[in-house]
């Protein structure tokens, strides 16, 4: 045997020892000089063996000697005082003695000195021992995970979560787009739509923007809605959440759109009138007003709260007698749920901000592509929105704010996000371009282990980064309550006789809401 290669993330080994004859994929393998050992991971076999003329009896004595290999390993990190590392400090000379790592003395290397900060997420599926967290590595910087749709991400999750809890001063706050977490018993759901969130909650700017979509160069409009905003508010401040009735604003800026102003008299006494500065030109943002008032759906935004409701909001997402606080967007229109998001982002991190002792809180960002995506072509008051969450990214840290973010599209991310995350629990992925996102940011060795998550397994996962000892294969152990995340056999549904249903009230419920 004889170590043949080594590079910062890699090495490569010629070997036609018997030790290695039934080396596979994912094993572990130690490299050792006496002085410093790495370990690494098989992630390439190549036979060299090649056919040349040889008689009978060379024939024979060939196929009785082990085959000649070249092994390609990623380093996963090194063995210092006798434990694992994800670090390297030296390299070994290309002497070491190369062995495998046996089940026993991988178990001795992954040894916790005190499990009092950490936590058990399932097993290392090759090894039948269990794999921990760090829960202090873990929450202190940003978290993402990633994988195909129907991969357990949402089971995953529900496990960290559910191990989080169990601390009396847990703090979380999970944006749950699909409804999966409302029913976990230590959470406490707050399901938009039945709870309020009056617009004014978002903020006027991003009221005009985004809700009734009013362009920032569309002067004379933004000139009438602020006259009617100031009217309400003399003292308002449009970037935050000032109280102010939208129902009122919509009759001002009705007013203002038949106004007729009189500009002087005729001889007779009588005025003259002429068409208001704003007048005719308002139609569309009254009639914009008025289908939101009249549509069900957004109900919600107009109940008529005092200023007062805000700090009771805002004690219940960051306070309360629960540890985890579950905004439950599934039941209100996608539009406007993903402006709450960034409205309640912006509020929880500019309080914690202000706050002197800090309590920690985490973000859990369910399917956050939809709402912190990469594409440039946003518009700018979405940039605005987007800016938050990469200012907790960069500089919550030391605020006591960090993400944890989800999705099943990691290539469609927002880049500053995802590339400022410390720790990546990889799951099942097929995308090329996904795959090529992950290892992007990955060091040299823990990239190419990426490539083995597409033959995965539901449930199964790498985690990568400081917050676990090494990037090997885990199955995650069920949470004991399940998330409400549906998958539907279609073949056996299919298979069942075929009931009837009422496709015309399914309508007219539509048409109603």
């Amino acid at each position: 045997m004889k170590l043949v290669k080594i590079l910062p993330g890699k090495i490569q080994i010629r070997t036609d020892d018997a030790e290695f004859a039934n080396s596979r994929l994912n094993d572990l393998i130690s490299v050792s000089d006496g002085e410093v050992e790495l370990v690494t991971m098989i992630t390439a076999i190549t036979d060299n063996d090649v056919e040349t003329q040889m008689d009978d009896n060379a024939i024979m004595e060939e196929l009785q000697q082990p085959s000649l290999k070249v092994i390609e390993c990623s380093i996963l990190g090194s063995v210092i005082d006798g434990r694992f590392r994800q670090q390297i400090n030296k390299y070994p000379s290309v002497a070491a003695k190369i062995k495998m790592v046996f089940p026993m003395e991988f178990a001795k290397m992954m040894v916790n000195d005190s499990l009092d900060d950490k936590f058990q997420i399932g097993y290392y599926a090759e090894h039948l021992m269990p794999a921990f967290i760090d829960g202090n590595k873990f929450y202190q910087r940003h978290s993402c995970i990633a994988g195909n749709t129907g991969c357990g991400k949402s089971e995953t999750v529900t496990k960290i979560i559910e191990e989080t809890a169990k601390l009396p001063g847990a703090n979380i706050v999970i944006f749950d787009i699909h409804g999966e977490y409302s029913r976990l018993s230590y959470v406490d759901s707050i399901k938009m739509g039945e709870v309020s969130f009056p617009i004014w909650m978002l903020g006027f700017s991003d009221m005009a923007a985004n809700v009734l979509k009013v362009k920032e160069d569309s002067t004379v409009i933004m000139s009438a809605l602020r006259k009617a905003y100031y009217a309400q508010c003399p003292n308002g401040n449009e970037g935050k959440p000032t109280q102010f009735n939208f129902a009122v604003i919509k009759e001002v800026l009705k007013s203002l759109h038949e106004q007729m102003v009189t500009t002087g008299y005729t001889k007779d006494g009588n005025p003259k009138m002429a068409k208001g500065e704003y007048n005719g030109k308002l139609s569309g943002v009254v009639n914009s007003m008025q289908n939101l008032l009249s549509d069900r759906r957004y109900s919600f935004l107009f109940n008529g709260e005092p200023q007062s409701y805000l700090a009771d909001f805002l004690n219940r997402i960051m306070g309360g007698d629960k540890p985890i606080k579950n905004i439950d967007l599934s039941g209100i229109p996608h539009d406007i749920a993903v402006l709450i998001i960034g409205a309640i982002t912006k509020l929880i991190y500019n309080i914690q901000i202000m706050q002197k002792d800090v309590r920690p809180i985490t973000l859990v960002c369910d399917e956050a592509h939809v709402y912190i995506p990469t594409d440039f072509q946003l518009t700018a008051a979405h940039r605005r929105m987007v800016e938050i969450f990469e200012n907790i990214a960069k500089e919550g840290r030391k605020f006591g704010i960090t993400l944890f973010v989800a999705s099943q599209r990691p290539s469609e991310l927002n880049k500053t996000i995802i590339a400022q995350c410390a720790n990546y629990i990889v799951m099942k992925l097929n995308n090329e371009n996904d795959k090529s996102m992950i290892k992007g940011i990955m060091p040299s060795g823990s990239a190419d282990v990426i490539e083995t998550t597409t033959m995965f397994s539901p449930g199964d996962c790498l985690v990568v980064g400081d917050a676990c000892p090494i990037p090997l294969k885990i199955h995650v152990e069920l949470a004991k309550e399940r998330p409400q995340s549906k998958t539907i056999d279609f073949w056996d549904e299919w298979s069942k006789e075929r009931e009837s249903v009422d496709y015309a009230a399914c309508l007219e419920e539509y048409l109603e809401n």
